[in-house]
C-alpha cells in the first residue's frame, strides 16, 4: 500500500484514491497534539486527505515543555515560538536544597507552554489543508481496506490509521495489543513565575528511583512537576513532593497553583520490537508508541521525530518501512538511556554521583558532560569523553568549588496539596 494516485502521479496532482473507495479520508489521525498535527501538516501539504480527531487540542499537557537545541536544528521553523519561550542556559542538579550545583549548558534549551506548542503546530496543519474534528473516538474497528472510527456523532472511515493519542492510546490497544510500553505517572503544578532563578531549570533526583522532580521556568509561570515509574508513588505523594519543593524555593506563592496529571509512555523496545509500532494500515507515534526517553521521560522531540519518519515513509509510498526507520533513529539512544538508568538511577549510584559532584571537580565534570549529552541527544562515547575533559579543565582553571546550596529566602509554608489554612511565614535563608 502506498500513496500513489490514479495513474501513478504524486499525491496532490489528481483526485486521491480514497475518493474512489468512498472513504472519509485517506489518513485518520487520533490525537492532534504536536506529533499528530506535525504528521497532518506534512501529509496535507503534499495533497493527502487527512482528518485529525481530538476533542481537546490544543491543550496544556502536563509536562516540562522543553525544546532541546537538536529539536530546533531538526525543525528550524520552531524558532517562530521564540517569543513565547524562555531561554535556559543552566541547570541546577540537586538531591536537596543544600546539596546540588549548577551545570552550564553548551547550547540553550527553550521552555514553552504545551498549549502554545500545540496551538502553533495545529494551526500549521490546518493551514496545510488537514481537517480537525473536535470529537473523541470511542470505538475503532478494522475491515477490508480500512478502518472505521466511531465518535459521538457518527462513524468515519479511513484507509490508514495513526495513533498519536498518548500513553493510554486507544489505537494501540486495538491495532497493536501486544505492544507493551512502560507507563510513568506525572503530577505538575503551575505556580506564578518565581523560584530559585527565572532563567535556571532545576532537576531534583531521588535515591534508587528512576524519576525526578523538575522546575522549568516559562515566560509567565513555571512548570513544577515530578515523574516516576508506575507503581512507585501514589498521587498524594507526587503532589506532596511538588509542595515540599515549592516550600523550599524562593518566592513560594501561598495560593494553590493549578495542577494536572498525565502518564508518559516510555520505551521498552528491544531489538525487533519496533515492528510492533506499525502494521497493516496503521502506525503509532510518540508516547502511543512508547517513544519517550526511558531515562529522562522527554517526549516532545521523539514525538516530532516519529511524525517526520512516518511522513517520509508514507510519502515515499513505503509505509511498512516506518518501523525500521524508527529503529534506526531511536535504538542506540534508548539503549544508552536504559544503561544509564539501570546503572545510576535505579540504584543509589546516581545520588552518590551528584553528592560527589557537589564536592569534587572530576565528578562534577562528568555530570556536566552527561547533562549536555542528554540535552543534545548525542551519546557518542568519544565525544562524551571530550566533554568531560573540557569541563574538568574549565573547573580546574576557575579554581571554584562546584557545589552550592540553593537559596531559600523568607517565603511561605505551602502545606499539603489543596489544604486549607496556609500561612505566609518569614523563613530564614539557607546558608
Amino acid at each position: 500500500m502506498g500513496y500513489r494516485t490514479e495513474g501513478g502521479a504524486a499525491p496532490g496532482n489528481t483526485q486521491m484514491e480514497v475518493r474512489h473507495l468512498n472513504m472519509d479520508a485517506e489518513v485518520g489521525i487520533v490525537g492532534a497534539g504536536p506529533a499528530g498535527a506535525r504528521l497532518a501538516e506534512r501529509l496535507a501539504s503534499e495533497g493527502v486527505d487527512v482528518i485529525m480527531f481530538d476533542p481537546k487540542a490544543p491543550w496544556e499537557k502536563p509536562c516540562g515543555g522543553g525544546l532541546t537545541p537538536t529539536l530546533l536544528d531538526e525543525l528550524p521553523e520552531l524558532a517562530e515560538l521564540t517569543d513565547q519561550a524562555r531561554r535556559i542556559d543552566e541547570v541546577r542538579v540537586e538531591v536537596s536544597p543544600a546539596e546540588g550545583f549548577t551545570v552550564p549548558l553548551d547550547r540553550p534549551i527553550r521552555i514553552v507552554s504545551r498549549t502554545a506548542l500545540a496551538e502553533w503546530q495545529l494551526d500549521r496543519a490546518e493551514a496545510a489543508g488537514a481537517r480537525h474534528l473536535r470529537e473523541r473516538v470511542d470505538h475503532i474497528s478494522s475491515y477490508a481496506g480500512g478502518w472505521k472510527l466511531r465518535t459521538g456523532t457518527r462513524s468515519w472511515t479511513v484507509r490508514f490509521l495513526v495513533g498519536a493519542d498518548g500513553a493510554a492510546s486507544l489505537v494501540r490497544r486495538v491495532a497493536a495489543p501486544r505492544l507493551k510500553i512502560e507507563l510513568a505517572p506525572t503530577r505538575v503544578a503551575y505556580p506564578a513565575i518565581g523560584g530559585a532563578s527565572p532563567d535556571t531549570m532545576v532537576l531534583k533526583f531521588y535515591e534508587g528511583i528512576a524519576g525526578y522532580l523538575w522546575d522549568f521556568p516559562r515566560p509567565d509561570h513555571r512548570s513544577v512537576g515530578v515523574g516516576v515509574p508506575n507503581g512507585t508513588w501514589r498521587r498524594p505523594r507526587l503532589d506532596g513532593e511538588v509542595d515540599e519543593y515549592r516550600g523550599s524555593s524562593d518566592a513560594c506563592a501561598c495560593e494553590e497553583p493549578p495542577r494536572a496529571g498525565a502518564v508518559i509512555g516510555t520505551a521498552q523496545l528491544a531489538h525487533g520490537d519496533y515492528s510492533k509500532i506499525a502494521g497493516e494500515r496503521y502506525a503509532l507515534l510518540g508516547d502511543a508508541a512508547g517513544l519517550a526517553d526511558p531515562l529522562t521521560g522527554e517526549g516532545i522531540q521523539n514525538a516530532l521525530r516519529s511524525a517526520d519518519l512516518l511522513a517520509d515513509a508514507l510519502l515515499d509510498g513505503d509505509p511498512e518501512s516506518y518501523a525500521e526507520r524508527a529503529r534506526r533513529a531511536f535504538e542506540r539512544e534508548f539503549q544508552v538511556s536504559r544503561v544509564l538508568r539501570a546503572g545510576m538511577f535505579e540504584t543509589e549510584r546516581g545520588v552518590r554521583l551528584i553528592e560527589r559532584a557537589a564536592r569534587g571537580r572530576a565528578s562534577y565534570a562528568l555530570v556536566v558532560a552527561i547533562t549536555n549529552a542528554l540535552n543534545e541527544h548525542y551519546f557518542n562515547p568519544f565525544r562524551l569523553a571530550l566533554r568531560w575533559r573540557r569541563a574538568y579543565r574549565r573547573v580546574r582553571s576557575e579554581g571554584t568549588r562546584p557545589g552550592r546550596a540553593r537559596s531559600v529566602q523568607g517565603s511561605c509554608s505551602c502545606g499539603a496539596a489543596g489544604g486549607a489554612g496556609r500561612e505566609c511565614v518569614d523563613r530564614p535563608s539557607a546558608a
